[in-house]
């Protein structure tokens, strides 16, 4: 790895207070609104102490040790497939042993240059940054530099809006959590790196929250009733980089004409 600077989803969840840190120094009146969360800050997989860039095995080997969900999928349950997702989940699998392997390069969409998109994005062992604006939510993904945009000034998704990598996101506050609602994205990425593919219809919903000074958690909603049947949660938990850590520039040189 490159040398840096140093540096669920269900209805009916019990309201989580707000940590100190996200509060103001007094407490707001009755009825006075709440100051909105900050989930500001470069982002990446937990790592084991002392360690400031972890290679992808060794990376793979601190979850394996601290129980945590492997990168490469959003939840251990296999996820219910329509017949032909199936069938193209098994081609991606072939020949793989290991359970938590990516999928077969040569079907690998970014393998051949296109971008993960979401939110295959965050099963990629990269850091990314969070910028929080008043009207928009903005992440930073180290991989092909790419930037997600989550509105959150009460737009709704627009008609004929065009099918992108990253989707059309609109978001709302819900307590201490960022509720992000995703669709028109592209379907000819992954879900993740294991290979389960999607449809035209996916929509994603996450919860974004902040329950400890040095934590994200992520959880997920799948919704695609054309290539799953039913929807499907997952989750992702993400420590706070020291100040200084920088998401890098990054670009693949075979999607720009160069290389082999």
């Amino acid at each position: 790895m490159r040398g840096r600077i140093l540096g669920s989803i269900l209805a009916g969840v019990a309201a989580i207070a707000f940590p100190p840190f996200l509060l103001a120094q007094n407490a707001p009146r009755p009825g006075a609104a709440r100051p909105t969360p900050d989930l500001s800050g470069t982002w990446d997989r937990p790592r084991a102490p002392g360690d400031v860039a972890l290679g992808a095995a060794d990376a793979q080997a601190t979850e394996r040790r601290q129980g945590a969900i492997p990168r490469q999928v959003f939840t251990r349950e296999e996820p219910p497939m329509q017949p032909w997702a199936a069938e193209k989940f098994r081609a991606a699998r072939k020949g793989k042993a290991d359970d938590y392997e990516d999928g077969r390069d040569e079907l690998d969409p970014s393998y051949n240059c296109f971008p993960p998109g979401t939110p295959r994005v965050f099963t990629i062992p990269r850091p990314f940054e969070i910028r929080q604006f008043s009207d928009v939510v903005l992440l930073l993904f180290e991989p092909h530099s790419a930037v997600r945009r989550i509105h959150t000034d009460g737009r709704g998704h627009p008609d004929g809006y065009p099918i992108t990598w990253m989707g059309h996101s609109i978001g709302k506050w819900d307590g201490d959590t960022l509720v992000a609602d995703t669709t028109g994205i592209n379907d000819k990425t992954w879900l993740d790196a294991l290979g389960h593919p999607h449809s035209d219809a996916l929509r994603v919903v996450e919860r974004f929250r902040r329950p400890r000074h040095d934590t994200l958690e992520i959880d997920f909603l799948f919704d695609d009733p054309k290539a799953y049947t039913r929807p499907w949660t997952g989750e992702k938990i993400y420590q706070l980089m020291p100040p200084g850590f920088e998401v890098m520039e990054d670009f693949d040189a075979h999607a720009q004409g160069f290389g082999k």
